[in-house]
């Protein structure tokens, strides 16, 4: 059972590639409600890590239990969780209800239920006047925000999102972070991806890998002190 007050937890987890080892070791809990980002290079594992949680990678060994439950042969739609991902991956031929809606016809969400929760994201993620518009009539803000509305409409335990602001703007990329942290607020789970300091230091958390290990696990107040000088040169 994970500790008090955790939600997910990562017991020596680790993950190979054949010969090739990509994470090892890691122990990681996760609070309810709580903002973490998974900082690091590109290859220190970060994203490969994210999969494992999301049920898209195998872990080659140790443990992973989301709430009271081990779920490392889990399928991903039996895990309560949704994913945000960097080139957004909406139907370019569906519009911005249909992409909301999709997921949740294909499970069968009465019709009435659909539109309740398409509308009640949309209103979150300030989208209710696009709902009828084409991905290709919006914005790479507005896209992305459509992208984070579909997972919520799945109602996740815990949402992740890998390189969400990759492509984006330094202003639109703030806009979209002020979103996770938002949602947060409320009281959902985010775990998000960056290799970018100035990106990390929106969560509350920043959890910073190195080949393939946790090398540091830092609050945000910290983090921004110990990096204050990169995060200023992005402004």
């Amino acid at each position: 059972m994970p500790a008090d007050g955790a939600l997910l937890e990562l017991i020596e987890v680790s993950k190979s590639f054949g010969s090739a080892k990509v994470l090892t070791g890691i122990n990681l809990t996760v609070g309810r409600g709580e903002f973490l980002t998974l900082l690091g290079p590109s290859g220190c594992g970060k994203t490969t890590l994210l999969r494992m949680i999301a049920g898209l990678e195998d872990i080659s060994s140790g443990e992973l239990q989301i709430g009271e439950q081990v779920v490392n042969t889990l399928p991903p739609s039996e895990r309560g969780v949704a994913m945000v991902f960097q080139s957004y991956a909406l139907y370019p031929h569906k519009t911005v209800y249909d992409n909301m809606a999709f997921g949740l016809k294909i499970a069968k969400v009465p019709k009435d239920e659909i539109q309740r929760r398409v509308n009640e994201a949309a209103g979150i993620l300030q989208l209710n006047d696009y709902l009828q518009r084409l991905p290709k009539a919006l914005s790479g803000g507005q896209r992305q925000r459509v992208a984070i509305a579909r997972a919520l409409v799945n109602s996740p335990s815990i949402l992740l999102a890998d390189e969400p602001t990759g492509n984006l703007d330094s202003a639109t990329s703030s806009e979209i972070m002020k979103v996770f942290e938002e949602l947060a607020e409320q009281g959902q789970t985010v775990i998000m991806v960056t290799h970018e300091a100035d990106i990390a230091a929106h969560a509350r958390r920043v959890v910073a890998l190195h080949d393939g290990q946790v090398s540091s696990d830092t609050r945000r107040a910290r983090f921004v002190r110990e990096n204050e000088h990169i995060i200023a040169a992005k402004k």
